[in-house]
């Protein structure tokens, strides 16, 4: 079974784009429609899977322009199954402003559903700056969104028309994609979260029975079931649970509950990177999560699967999305784009922290830090030619690794011995104050831990894959390991000075004073005679 997978298009309507819109924005236009006027006459692909974040600000005029282009890929002859998720609604939102409006507000009560667009005193939440606006240009150009309950009808033919079951309280819904495979496509996003906060954009009860129900009927005619779904269930790296929340990365238990009622393989999006993670629930069952990159953000691909269910093989391609004369840009890939204006962001945050941080920040180089990380052990070539990286630049290449999947720093590479130093010594200092809990704040993670899959995929690769994803991967090779005694000499150096500060000191000075050394009393005993010899003034 092939088929393309799609996530977080993001698709912006022109009529969404006021003079002004960021070159992001104005992409967010013409990417999706050069990848899906390329995919119409793709060979080899027949089905599309569209996982969430269709459109980018949920607009109705962006939704209604979206679904012309999937009419146009099934006038095609291509098969199309579609998923929303937050970008393309939210329950009790009522209007989005559009791109390009230069007015930044304190609060967006336009995103209730009791908001009165027409009696609101909008210079009551305007920034300080922007209070002199006449009142005209002072109010946002809105457009309305869709609810869900619009959303399921107007991409009903994009997937639940030819669902064999449905599961309407969460938008969920089956098709059979051969007599063999059949895929559930999982709105995993509840439409009032706070009565269920515990299991809040996650799967309700009553659609996990239904899942489990599925799963029955196909074993009983030897189907295989495979899930997309919008939010992953395994972070593809731990700095991105550690930066998430429970309610973007779901709960732990939802991956647990999937693989435990029979569902190993889910083709999953919104984190915008390439990944393949895998987890293994208390009962011993494995879930493969195979995270879809964005369109429209770094790195800007998307998937190509052939799928054996039934011999747990999995065939991976991830195309870039190429470069078109109509998007304006430069550079020469869309990665490299996307990557350098990233890189270009945060630069500017940096720059702009107070008291001269900013400047602290981009001038702090590796040579400032390798007296740390003298466990690296790099020879004086190496040294020579990462000496002078900045940190800067070195961090932000690891950030766009982690979101590009793979990574270039094998264990073999300089790279990977100084950060993997650097990061043991970290942790050094970090396990040398338990009464500062740290660790907790990194879920239990260790900093290597965290750096590790940022330098490179030690496992399944991210992008180009063969493999079997009814096992868990074993690692490649065995990386070595770093230690560090930096927390155990900086908290000696600390309790010292401590002591030599407190009046325990000086006590101790007092009850036991220090004896001389032979040096001082041979001083102290010439002087006493010379003071005897000579006359008193």
């Amino acid at each position: 079974m092939k088929f393309a997978v799609l996530s977080d298009t993001h698709y912006l309507s022109e009529s969404m784009l006021l003079p002004g819109a960021s070159e992001e924005a104005v992409l967010k236009n013409k990417i999706p429609k050069s990848v899906f006027k390329m995919l119409e006459t793709a060979d080899g692909v027949d089905t599309v899977l569209l996982t969430g974040d269709l459109t980018h600000a949920g607009d109705r005029q962006s939704h209604l322009e979206y679904i012309d282009m999937l009419r146009a890929l099934k006038a095609r002859g291509k098969r199309v199954l579609a998923l929303t998720a937050t970008h393309d609604f939210q329950f009790s939102r009522a209007f989005a402003v559009k791109e390009g409006w230069p007015v930044r507000y304190k609060d967006h009560p336009w995103y209730h559903a009791w908001f009165d667009k027409d009696s609101f005193d909008y210079k009551s939440i305007v920034k300080d700056e922007f209070r002199d606006l006449p009142d005209g240009q002072a109010v946002p150009p809105f457009a309305e969104v869709c609810t869900p309950e619009e959303l399921w009808d107007l991409y009903y033919d994009f997937g639940p028309a030819e669902a064999f079951s449905v599961f309407l309280p969460d938008y969920s819904y089956a098709v059979r994609l051969d007599d063999k495979t059949w895929c559930l496509m999982l709105n995993n996003n509840f439409r009032d979260v706070d009565p269920m906060e515990n299991m809040s954009a996650s799967y309700s009860p009553g659609c996990l029975k239904w899942i489990a129900g599925i799963v029955r009927d196909a074993k009983k005619t030897g189907a295989f079931v495979f899930a997309c779904t919008h939010h992953p269930l395994v972070p593809p790296v731990p700095a991105y649970k550690i930066g998430g929340t429970d309610r973007n990365m779901r709960k732990a238990y939802v991956g647990h509950m999937l693989a435990d009622v029979g569902v190993p393989l889910v083709f999953s999006g919104h984190t915008h990177f390439a990944d393949v993670g895998f987890l293994s629930s208390d009962a011993g069952n494995i879930l493969c999560d195979v995270t879809t990159p964005g369109l429209s953000s770094l790195p800007p691909a998307y998937r190509l699967v052939d799928l054996d269910g039934q011999n747990g093989r999995l065939r991976l391609s991830t195309p870039a999305v190429p470069n078109d004369p109509a998007f304006g840009v430069t550079d020469e890939t869309m990665r490299a784009w996307f990557e350098r204006r990233f890189i270009e962001e945060y630069a500017e945050k940096v720059d702009s922290l107070p008291l001269g941080l900013g400047k602290l920040v981009r001038g702090l180089k590796v040579r400032h830090l390798y007296p740390l990380c003298r466990g690296a052990r790099l020879t004086k070539a190496e040294y020579a030619g990462l000496k002078d990286v900045r940190m800067f630049d070195l961090i932000m290449r690891l950030v766009v690794n982690m979101q590009c999947g793979d990574g270039d720093y094998t264990p073999d590479t300089p790279v990977y011995r100084f950060m993997m130093a650097f990061a043991a010594a970290t942790d050094s200092v970090v396990d040398a104050f338990p009464f500062v809990d740290l660790r907790k704040k990194l879920l239990g993670y260790t900093v290597a831990e965290i750096v590790e899959p940022m330098l490179f995929n030690n496992f399944v690769p991210d992008n180009e894959a063969d493999f079997d994803f009814t096992v868990l991967p074993a690692p490649n090779t065995t990386p070595p390991r770093f230690k560090s005694r930096l927390g155990d000499v900086l908290m000696v150096a600390l309790l010292a000075l401590a002591f030599a500060l407190s009046p325990l000191s000086k006590a101790a000075a007092v009850a036991f004073p220090r004896s001389p050394s032979s040096k001082s009393a041979k001083t102290a005993c010439i002087l006493s005679a010379r003071s005897a010899t000579e006359p008193v003034l």
